[in-house]
């Protein structure tokens, strides 16, 4: 094989493999605008059910040794940022949204940590390269994935979590808001 064709075929290798590893984790990967549009619609679902939730309900478990309202929305909502800060922020935790003396305890303020929460990881995401949300992590001692992935499987958690609240409200008297679909 000639020297110039055996430098071209390595030129080749070299810029080709790195672009078709970022390929292969970005196969599936949702468009960014779908992503971003489905965790807008995520933040105005939950929003709506805190906003319904009486102020005086707002620590209220519907039996003993089970989160309240309040922190079962922080549970979600606080992993979802937590998965944003390690993944595209590659930061080791989340910054502090905050206090949880007052979100855990007050309807304002449960709803300001959401929003915090949420816009921290649409910002994260709307400024995500393709290499960052292609990049892997192990997270929760769970084998590694792409970031775009833990996204995907964050925003599970929080829509199943999430629909875990209906028992809450209707417990306490008031009919859960329309979920708001994509069509």
């Amino acid at each position: 094989m000639p020297t110039s064709v055996a430098r071209f075929a390595f030129s080749a290798l070299v810029v080709l493999v790195p672009g078709a590893r970022l390929v292969a984790q970005t196969a599936g990967m949702p468009p960014q605008s779908i992503m971003m549009t489905d965790w807008e619609r995520q933040k105005k679902n939950v929003l709506a059910y805190i906003d319904a939730m009486p102020d005086s309900a707002i620590t209220f478990a519907p039996t003993p040794g089970v989160r309240n309202f309040a922190q079962q929305v922080q549970h979600f909502a606080g992993t979802n940022a937590e998965v944003a800060a390690l993944t595209l922020k590659g930061l080791k935790a989340p910054p502090s949204l905050g206090d949880t003396a007052a979100y855990l305890h007050k309807k304002a303020a449960l709803r300001d940590y959401t929003v915090k929460s949420y816009d921290y990881l649409l910002d994260a995401l709307k400024s995500a390269t393709p290499a960052q949300l292609a990049k892997t992590y192990a997270l929760y001692n769970q084998p590694a994935a792409p970031a775009w992935r833990w996204l995907e499987l964050s925003k599970e958690h929080a829509v199943w979590t999430f629909g875990q609240l209906i028992p809450y409200l209707r417990l306490n008297k008031v009919t859960p808001p329309a979920y708001d679909m994509p069509f």
